[in-house]
């Protein structure tokens, strides 16, 4: 069964080598928030890596959605900081197509991302949406201040959600992986905050296979090489038992 590999993150933070490993800021970022794909009522800023949804007042619904497409074949993880409301209607991170309407609810205060057949989403109250269905998924990240991460195959088709590096198991399966994705957020609430701390992806080939194999716990004696590629690569499932 696949794991995660925070267990292996950790390890890694804890070694010596942790320093001369460590990956710069721009090598994990891939995407950013596309400033011509938003309802109005949003701002982005910071090289395009934080979003406020109604920076002054809410009367709807506001969506932003990511700057890159998700393409068949690939493995993807993104974290984003989550800052808003407890008491907002709906605080969703997601994925959608590029023809899902993002201003289809922009004067209606609803659960926007899952709405249809386009999109799947995790929403701030623990529930997941999908094709206007609702179901409980996972713990509610109502506090403020979350990290929630995201995992999506796309070889496989399956999307999977994390809370402060807690995998939540999948959440969605059989996703129409023939089809572009793209990151989404979207919130009901006045001045809600989505900042993308990490997005990395790789290309599903034996380069992925060796890494989800590879068990440093197993080979003390890990080549600078060998070691910086599993730092970098921290994210992906691991395939070995706990």
């Amino acid at each position: 069964m696949a794991l995660s590999n925070y267990k292996l993150l950790q390890e890694l933070k804890n070694s010596t080598k942790h320093q001369c490993l460590t990956a710069t800021g721009d090598d994990d970022m891939e995407w950013g928030w596309d400033t011509l794909e938003s309802t109005t009522d949003v701002n982005i800023s910071n090289d395009t890596l934080e979003v406020v949804i109604h920076p002054h007042s809410s009367r709807g619904t506001g969506a932003v959605r990511g700057d890159m497409p998700f393409v068949p074949g690939h493995i993807y993880y993104w974290e984003i900081k989550v800052d808003g409301s407890p008491m907002a209607t709906d605080m969703i991170v997601g994925v959608g197509t590029k023809d899902f309407d993002l201003e289809s609810s922009k004067n209606e205060y609803t659960s926007l991302i899952g709405s249809d057949k386009k999109s799947w989403g995790y929403s701030y109250k623990g529930v997941k949406h999908h094709n206007g269905e609702s179901l409980i998924y996972g713990q509610k990240y109502d506090q403020g201040d979350a990290l929630i991460g995201v995992r999506l195959d796309m070889c496989k088709g399956t999307l999977e959600f994390f809370l402060n590096r807690t995998p939540l198991g999948v959440a969605f399966e059989k996703l129409d992986n023939t089809h572009l994705l793209y990151p989404m957020v979207c919130s009901t609430a006045c001045r809600t905050y989505f900042t993308i701390k990490y997005c990395r992806s790789m290309p599903v080939n034996l380069q992925l296979y060796c890494l989800q194999a590879f068990d440093s716990s197993k080979n003390p004696l890990i080549p600078f090489g060998i070691m910086k590629m599993v730092m970098d690569s921290w994210w992906i499932p691991k395939s070995f038992p706990s």
